[in-house]
């Protein structure tokens, strides 16, 4: 599985990503997403033809009068979301161990609602599932930081100090043998400073974070 931050424009996001969707599943019909679609469709086919990806987008086909599917919804959904991001940063990150490190309980974060998670975790996974409407959008796999949410965790993160980590503390993570443990803390120290930009900047420029796993 692999773990994608996808920083999008709060305005974008609110005021047409969202209400699109929302008034599509509303009316059972992708009307409502044309405007939308047509304006993100430039954005996708270079997202395409930078990765190679064959085939047309759902987005293209919402312009010809695709009828509406609430399979083809979520994908249209997620196409929305990923060709409308500004950013999406390749960042290395091991969100347990950090955990581990930095909220130490012996709690199963697992089964525990994203509001309540630490703030590492919400860092990587989101604060809030991502609601459409009175729909759901992966709500095992999909989670956001509204602009709220973002300047909270950017100071969260700012204040954490990776130079202070010890192997030692490690010694909490059974999977992790004590040799080890100076290299993964090396591979930690490296990642986290580029997580700490990506939610200061998304600050800044008053951005949200969808936080997405893909097997």
């Amino acid at each position: 599985m692999a773990l994608y931050f996808l920083v999008l424009d709060r305005l974008s996001f609110q005021e047409e990503i969202l209400p699109g969707l929302v008034e599509s599943w509303r009316k059972r019909s992708f009307a409502p997403c044309k405007a939308i679609c047509a304006k993100v469709l430039t954005r996708a086919k270079d997202f395409a033809d930078r990765y190679y990806i064959v085939g047309e987008t759902l987005l293209a086909q919402i312009g010809k009068g695709l009828p509406f599917d609430r399979l083809f919804w979520q994908h249209l959904a997620g196409e929305l979301l990923w060709y409308s991001a500004v950013d999406i940063p390749e960042l290395q990150t091991s969100p347990d161990t950090l955990a581990r490190l930095l909220a130490p309980q012996p709690e199963n974060w697992a089964n525990t609602p994203r509001e309540a998670l630490p703030p590492i975790l919400q860092a990587h996974h989101g604060s809030r599932d991502l609601r459409i409407g009175n729909t759901f959008y992966r709500p095992e796999q999909a989670g956001w930081n509204d602009p709220s949410d973002v300047v909270r965790l950017a100071a969260y993160l700012n204040s954490v100090h990776p130079e202070t980590w010890q192997a030692v503390d490690l010694s909490c993570v059974p999977e992790i043998p004590g040799e080890e443990r100076e290299e993964e803390l090396a591979y930690l120290r490296d990642w986290f400073p580029p997580l700490q930009e990506l939610y200061a900047q998304a600050a800044q420029r008053d951005q949200v974070i969808v936080c997405e796993i893909l097997e």
